[in-house]
Protein backbone atom coordinates (compact mmCIF):
# COMPACT_ATOMS: atom_id res chain seq x y z
CA UNK A 1 0.00 0.00 0.00
CA UNK A 2 1.00 3.45 -0.76
CA UNK A 3 2.63 4.92 2.55
CA UNK A 4 0.63 7.40 3.74
CA UNK A 5 -2.85 7.06 2.96
CA UNK A 6 -4.19 5.95 6.39
CA UNK A 7 -4.88 9.52 7.27
CA UNK A 8 -6.49 9.88 3.56
CA UNK A 9 -9.67 10.92 5.95
CA UNK A 10 -8.22 13.83 7.24
CA UNK A 11 -6.92 15.45 3.91
CA UNK A 12 -10.34 14.93 2.33
CA UNK A 13 -11.55 17.08 5.68
CA UNK A 14 -8.27 19.52 5.08
CA UNK A 15 -9.75 19.58 1.19
CA UNK A 16 -12.76 20.11 1.87
CA UNK A 17 -12.53 23.49 4.29
CA UNK A 18 -10.06 24.95 1.80
CA UNK A 19 -12.39 25.14 -0.78
CA UNK A 20 -15.35 26.39 1.16
CA UNK A 21 -12.32 29.44 2.11
CA UNK A 22 -11.20 29.69 -1.28
CA UNK A 23 -14.95 30.44 -3.07
CA UNK A 24 -15.56 34.05 -1.11
CA UNK A 25 -12.01 34.95 -1.76
CA UNK A 26 -9.94 35.86 -5.22
CA UNK A 27 -6.56 35.53 -4.03
CA UNK A 28 -4.00 34.42 -7.42
CA UNK A 29 -4.85 35.06 -10.95
CA UNK A 30 -4.46 32.34 -13.53
CA UNK A 31 -3.41 33.35 -16.99
CA UNK A 32 -3.30 31.28 -20.20
CA UNK A 33 0.29 32.04 -22.26
CA UNK A 34 -1.12 32.33 -26.05
CA UNK A 35 1.75 33.63 -27.63
CA UNK A 36 5.03 34.74 -27.27
CA UNK A 37 5.99 38.24 -28.78
CA UNK A 38 8.68 40.27 -29.53
CA UNK A 39 10.91 42.23 -26.92
CA UNK A 40 10.18 39.93 -23.95
CA UNK A 41 6.42 40.67 -24.33
CA UNK A 42 3.60 37.64 -24.11
CA UNK A 43 -0.01 37.62 -25.75
CA UNK A 44 -1.83 36.65 -22.09
CA UNK A 45 -5.64 35.34 -21.64
CA UNK A 46 -6.90 36.55 -18.84
CA UNK A 47 -10.81 34.96 -18.59
CA UNK A 48 -12.20 36.18 -21.38
CA UNK A 49 -9.96 38.98 -21.90
CA UNK A 50 -6.56 38.54 -23.89
CA UNK A 51 -3.82 41.38 -23.97
CA UNK A 52 -0.36 42.04 -24.22
CA UNK A 53 1.82 42.43 -21.22
CA UNK A 54 5.70 42.04 -20.13
CA UNK A 55 6.97 39.22 -17.98
CA UNK A 56 10.71 39.16 -16.48
CA UNK A 57 10.62 35.27 -16.73
CA UNK A 58 10.30 33.08 -19.87
CA UNK A 59 6.90 32.12 -20.46
CA UNK A 60 5.84 28.77 -22.20
CA UNK A 61 3.12 29.27 -24.58
CA UNK A 62 0.22 26.80 -24.23
CA UNK A 63 0.52 26.62 -20.52
CA UNK A 64 -1.36 28.23 -17.60
CA UNK A 65 0.24 30.02 -14.54
CA UNK A 66 -0.68 31.42 -11.51
CA UNK A 67 0.53 34.93 -11.31
CA UNK A 68 0.52 38.03 -9.21
CA UNK A 69 -0.03 41.61 -11.52
CA UNK A 70 1.48 44.83 -11.04
CA UNK A 71 1.07 47.91 -13.29
CA UNK A 72 3.53 50.42 -13.46
CA UNK A 73 3.11 54.09 -13.47
CA UNK A 74 3.50 54.01 -17.19
CA UNK A 75 -0.08 51.63 -17.17
CA UNK A 76 2.21 48.70 -18.27
CA UNK A 77 1.24 45.75 -16.29
CA UNK A 78 3.78 43.61 -15.02
CA UNK A 79 3.73 39.88 -14.39
CA UNK A 80 5.32 38.76 -10.72
CA UNK A 81 6.02 35.66 -8.84
CA UNK A 82 4.62 33.48 -11.66
CA UNK A 83 3.81 29.73 -10.97
CA UNK A 84 3.13 27.05 -13.81
CA UNK A 85 0.21 25.30 -13.25
CA UNK A 86 0.43 21.48 -13.32
CA UNK A 87 -0.46 19.89 -16.15
CA UNK A 88 -2.63 17.44 -14.66
CA UNK A 89 -4.72 20.11 -13.14
CA UNK A 90 -6.42 19.89 -16.74
CA UNK A 91 -7.74 16.30 -16.10
CA UNK A 92 -9.98 17.92 -13.53
CA UNK A 93 -12.14 19.21 -16.66
CA UNK A 94 -12.94 15.45 -17.82
CA UNK A 95 -12.32 13.09 -15.51
CA UNK A 96 -15.42 12.09 -12.87
CA UNK A 97 -13.51 12.20 -9.05
CA UNK A 98 -14.97 14.92 -6.48
CA UNK A 99 -14.61 15.31 -2.49
CA UNK A 100 -17.15 12.49 -2.68
CA UNK A 101 -15.61 9.97 -4.17
CA UNK A 102 -12.20 11.14 -1.89
CA UNK A 103 -14.57 10.66 0.88
CA UNK A 104 -15.66 7.04 -0.52
CA UNK A 105 -11.78 6.12 -1.15
CA UNK A 106 -10.85 7.13 2.82
CA UNK A 107 -13.48 4.57 4.19
CA UNK A 108 -11.45 1.76 2.37
CA UNK A 109 -8.73 -0.78 3.73
CA UNK A 110 -6.92 -0.40 0.94
CA UNK A 111 -7.35 3.28 -0.82
CA UNK A 112 -3.93 2.58 -3.22
CA UNK A 113 -5.52 -0.57 -4.18
CA UNK A 114 -8.91 0.23 -4.56
CA UNK A 115 -7.87 3.62 -6.87
CA UNK A 116 -5.81 1.23 -9.06
CA UNK A 117 -8.82 -1.04 -9.36
CA UNK A 118 -10.99 2.09 -10.15
CA UNK A 119 -8.53 3.49 -12.78
CA UNK A 120 -8.28 -0.47 -14.64
CA UNK A 121 -12.05 -0.05 -15.07
CA UNK A 122 -12.40 2.91 -16.23
CA UNK A 123 -9.69 2.26 -18.44
CA UNK A 124 -11.57 -0.36 -19.77
CA UNK A 125 -14.95 1.57 -20.55
CA UNK A 126 -13.40 4.69 -22.03
CA UNK A 127 -14.98 6.22 -24.56
CA UNK A 128 -12.53 8.44 -25.99
CA UNK A 129 -8.66 8.52 -26.63
CA UNK A 130 -7.99 11.54 -24.31
CA UNK A 131 -10.01 9.94 -21.29
CA UNK A 132 -8.14 6.80 -21.52
CA UNK A 133 -4.60 8.49 -21.71
CA UNK A 134 -5.61 10.78 -18.80
CA UNK A 135 -6.23 7.51 -16.71
CA UNK A 136 -2.94 6.08 -18.09
CA UNK A 137 -1.10 8.89 -16.09
CA UNK A 138 -3.04 8.48 -12.89
CA UNK A 139 -2.15 4.90 -12.99
CA UNK A 140 1.62 5.80 -13.82
CA UNK A 141 1.29 8.47 -11.04
CA UNK A 142 0.08 5.58 -8.47
CA UNK A 143 2.57 3.05 -9.91
CA UNK A 144 5.71 6.01 -8.34
CA UNK A 145 3.57 6.25 -5.24
CA UNK A 146 1.77 9.24 -5.79
CA UNK A 147 -1.58 8.87 -5.86
CA UNK A 148 -2.82 12.08 -7.90
CA UNK A 149 -6.68 13.01 -7.45
CA UNK A 150 -7.72 15.72 -10.53
CA UNK A 151 -11.10 17.25 -8.77
CA UNK A 152 -13.17 19.14 -9.32
CA UNK A 153 -15.27 20.94 -6.44
CA UNK A 154 -18.16 24.31 -7.01
CA UNK A 155 -17.27 24.20 -10.55
CA UNK A 156 -13.38 24.84 -9.41
CA UNK A 157 -10.51 22.44 -10.49
CA UNK A 158 -7.59 21.63 -7.91
CA UNK A 159 -5.47 18.38 -7.82
CA UNK A 160 -4.69 16.76 -5.04
CA UNK A 161 -1.49 14.55 -4.50
CA UNK A 162 0.04 12.50 -1.50
CA UNK A 163 2.94 9.94 -1.40
CA UNK A 164 5.05 8.03 0.51
CA UNK A 165 7.77 8.90 2.89
CA UNK A 166 10.72 10.52 1.23
CA UNK A 167 13.42 12.75 2.54
CA UNK A 168 10.77 13.07 5.67
CA UNK A 169 11.87 9.43 6.99
CA UNK A 170 11.04 10.07 10.63
CA UNK A 171 7.32 10.30 9.83
CA UNK A 172 5.38 8.06 11.24
CA UNK A 173 3.12 5.05 9.31
CA UNK A 174 0.02 7.36 9.91
CA UNK A 175 1.37 10.29 8.42
CA UNK A 176 0.98 12.03 4.76
CA UNK A 177 2.63 14.32 2.41
CA UNK A 178 0.37 15.97 0.29
CA UNK A 179 0.55 18.53 -2.03
CA UNK A 180 -2.73 20.55 -3.61
CA UNK A 181 -2.94 23.05 -7.01
CA UNK A 182 -6.52 25.29 -6.00
CA UNK A 183 -7.76 27.58 -8.29
CA UNK A 184 -7.10 30.43 -5.39
CA UNK A 185 -4.89 29.67 -3.16
CA UNK A 186 -1.94 28.69 -5.84
CA UNK A 187 0.41 25.91 -4.81
CA UNK A 188 0.21 24.22 -1.48
CA UNK A 189 1.96 21.62 0.25
CA UNK A 190 1.74 20.13 3.66
CA UNK A 191 2.31 17.17 6.38
CA UNK A 192 -0.37 15.64 8.38
CA UNK A 193 1.52 13.63 11.29
CA UNK A 194 -0.98 11.77 13.05
CA UNK A 195 -0.50 9.82 16.61
CA UNK A 196 -2.97 7.59 18.80
CA UNK A 197 -3.62 11.29 20.58
CA UNK A 198 -2.89 14.09 18.17
CA UNK A 199 -3.25 15.31 14.60
CA UNK A 200 -0.98 18.26 14.14
CA UNK A 201 -1.12 19.81 10.44
CA UNK A 202 1.84 22.36 8.77
CA UNK A 203 0.51 24.00 5.41
CA UNK A 204 3.51 25.59 3.15
CA UNK A 205 1.98 27.51 0.57
CA UNK A 206 3.77 29.83 -2.13
CA UNK A 207 1.63 32.72 -2.13
CA UNK A 208 1.93 35.63 0.88
CA UNK A 209 -1.11 36.74 0.09
CA UNK A 210 -2.89 33.00 0.40
CA UNK A 211 -0.82 31.99 4.11
CA UNK A 212 -2.40 35.46 5.05
CA UNK A 213 -6.02 34.17 4.21
CA UNK A 214 -5.55 31.16 6.15
CA UNK A 215 -4.05 32.57 9.33
CA UNK A 216 -7.61 34.65 9.25
CA UNK A 217 -9.72 31.61 8.51
CA UNK A 218 -7.57 29.50 10.88
CA UNK A 219 -10.70 28.61 12.73
CA UNK A 220 -12.38 26.76 9.90
CA UNK A 221 -9.68 23.99 9.42
CA UNK A 222 -11.14 21.11 12.21
CA UNK A 223 -10.34 18.35 13.18
CA UNK A 224 -6.16 18.88 13.76
CA UNK A 225 -4.62 19.08 17.17
CA UNK A 226 -2.53 22.12 16.01
CA UNK A 227 -2.02 24.12 12.58
CA UNK A 228 1.21 26.11 11.77
CA UNK A 229 0.04 27.71 8.05
CA UNK A 230 3.40 29.60 6.28
CA UNK A 231 5.50 30.42 3.10
CA UNK A 232 7.25 27.80 1.47
CA UNK A 233 11.07 28.15 1.81
CA UNK A 234 11.16 27.06 -2.10
CA UNK A 235 9.07 26.85 -5.28
CA UNK A 236 6.07 24.58 -4.43
CA UNK A 237 5.81 22.13 -7.25
CA UNK A 238 3.61 18.66 -7.46
CA UNK A 239 5.14 15.22 -6.49
CA UNK A 240 4.52 14.78 -9.82
CA UNK A 241 3.11 15.50 -13.53
CA UNK A 242 2.21 14.29 -16.89
CA UNK A 243 4.83 16.48 -18.57
CA UNK A 244 7.51 15.33 -16.80
CA UNK A 245 6.39 11.63 -16.61
CA UNK A 246 7.94 8.74 -19.16
CA UNK A 247 7.09 5.38 -19.37
CA UNK A 248 10.97 4.68 -18.97
CA UNK A 249 10.65 6.44 -15.62
CA UNK A 250 8.71 2.92 -14.84
CA UNK A 251 10.37 0.41 -12.41
CA UNK A 252 9.27 -2.96 -11.97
Amino acid sequence: MIYGLTPLSAAQRLLSNLTKIEVNALLQLGIEVLKEQKGGTYLIKLGQHTFTTKSDQSLLPGHEYWVRMRQSREGIVHLEKLMPKPAMLKMAETLPIDLDFLKNLAKESDPGGSFKEHLLHQMAAATSKESFQNLTQLLLSLHQGVLSLPMKERGRSMLLQMRKRRQNRDLNEKSVEFYAAMHNLGPLEGIIVQTDSRRDLTLSLHYPESVALLERHIGTLEGFTTVTIKPASAPVEPFWDKERASLLDIKG
